[in-house]
Formats: C-alpha cells, sequence, structure tokens
C-alpha cells in the first residue's frame, strides 16, 4: 500500500507570530555570501548560510515536561519514541470562538481516541495564522482541565492542535492583569468574568508536562486533507541541548 506524507507545521521565519506577553521579537535572518575573488572549489564561488536569532518556542513547537516543572526534562532528553506513532486528526472545527472542548466532545471524537494515540485536534484556526494574529492567539476554542485530565485517562502518547496554546485562551489566571484587554473582550460579550471560569493557570500545561506527554501547538500546514483519519504521526524535534523545540509534524496516511 502506498504512503503519502502530509506537512501538518507552520513555516517560521521573518515576521513569524509569536505568544503575546513574550519580548518583541528580535528575529533576525542573515544572508552571508563568499567573496567572489577566493573561489571555494573550480567554478564555485559563492555559498550561501543563514545565521537565525530567535525564540524557538514559537511556529509549530513542543512544550516539553521543563517548560512547566522546574528541573523537568528538556525536549532533547526525551525519548524519540514519543514523538511517533499511531495517530488521530479529530474534527473540531465546528467549535467557535471560545468553545470548551469537553470530555464529551473527545469521548465522541471519530475516529475513536485509543489509548496510547497521537491525538491532535483541528479547530480551524490555522486559517487566522499570519491573517488575523490577534483572532488567532486570543479567540481559538480550547482545552481547560477536564479536557487533559480525560486524555491523560486515556493514557494518550502525545496531544496537539491547531491553536496558539495548549490551554484554553483565557486560561492564563490572572487573566484580568496579564491581558487586560482579552478579560475586556470576554466580559463584554459573555457577560462573564473570565476569572471566575477559568480559575486555574493552564491546567492542560501542567497535567501534561508533570505526566511527559509532550504538548504540540500550532499545527496547521494540510491538517484539513487529513482530518478524520487515523495515521502515523512524526513529530521529532531538532536535537538542541536544553531548550524548547520547534517540530515538522508528519501525518503519513496509507493510501
Amino acid at each position: 500500500m502506498a504512503k503519502k506524507l502530509y506537512d501538518l507545521s507552520v513555516p517560521v521565519g521573518y515576521m513569524t507570530p509569536d505568544w503575546m506577553g513574550h519580548p518583541p521579537p528580535t528575529d533576525r535572518f542573515l544572508e552571508r555570501v563568499q567573496r567572489h575573488d577566493v573561489p571555494i572549489a573550480p567554478g564555485i564561488s559563492r555559498r550561501v548560510s543563514t545565521l537565525i536569532s530567535s525564540t524557538w518556542h514559537k511556529g509549530t513547537h513542543c512544550d516539553s515536561q521543563a517548560h512547566h516543572v522546574e528541573g523537568g526534562v528538556t525536549t532533547d532528553r526525551m525519548p524519540l519514541e514519543s514523538f511517533y506513532g499511531t495517530a488521530v486528526i479529530v474534527d473540531f472545527r465546528y467549535m467557535k470562538k471560545w468553545d470548551v472542548v469537553t470530555p464529551k466532545d473527545l469521548e465522541n471524537a471519530n475516529p475513536k481516541i485509543m489509548p496510547g494515540d497521537i491525538v491532535l485536534m483541528n479547530t480551524g484556526w490555522h486559517h487566522y495564522w499570519r491573517v488575523n494574529d490577534y483572532v488567532y492567539y486570543n479567540h481559538y476554542p480550547g482545552m481547560y482541565a477536564p479536557a487533559g485530565e480525560w486524555l491523560l485517562a486515556k493514557k494518550v502518547k502525545m496531544v496537539g492542535g491547531t491553536w496558539g496554546a495548549t490551554d484554553h485562551p483565557l486560561a492564563h489566571h490572572p487573566i484580568k492583569s496579564v491581558y487586560p484587554v482579552v478579560y475586556e473582550e470576554y466580559t463584554r460579550e459573555t457577560g462573564k468574568d473570565p476569572a471566575k471560569e477559568f480559575p486555574d493557570y493552564e491546567p492542560c500545561h501542567q497535567i501534561f508536562a508533570s505526566n511527559m506527554i509532550p504538548a504540540i501547538e500550532n499545527v496547521g500546514g494540510d491538517i484539513d486533507k487529513v482530518t478524520g483519519k487515523r495515521c502515523t504521526i512524526a513529530a521529532f524535534p531538532f536535537k538542541l541541548a536544553d531548550v524548547g523545540h520547534m517540530l515538522r509534524v508528519v501525518a503519513i496516511v496509507d493510501e
């Protein structure tokens, strides 16, 4: 049976949107050109290399245990098996602004989520990537503690989604002081206090980090083409020591 590969990653480069609250972007991409009067080899007088100065915690990337657990394991020290395996691409594109992924949504997912699965959730929000960054990072449907606990109990291998963060955008307590504009927008539109609706700080991050479950943020690319399928996912990190990592997430489908 033939296999087809689908790239579920977003491109990273100049002006890649970053998580709100991070320092101002300082990404630098410098083309370096070999001097033409000193040939590298006969007939070859030019080569190009790139110097990158950037935050590695951006684009399609993995949150390792160290991201939320002091002294925890960094991505480069996690076993390769953590980033490869059978996966389900779940269709949550019916969800709207600020919806919460619930255990019922996960239980009713098609294909059915099985123990040991890698679970990637398609909310459709990747279509806002580099189109409307404010909507992308502040309005996506996301998970909160009950969904994280359900996935932990299901013994999934890895989780990810087409969103700016593993937790719901309002799950950054105290939201009123951390992101006051989002706090005011949510209060105005819903009549509810997000500090009461989402009192815990990034609970899913902490659930997954504490249990060595890699969490992928900013999934995108061709995910619409494999949504609703069971496939194989390979999402290996570059072996850069002691940091969080960008990933190239690839779906491998039997066709």
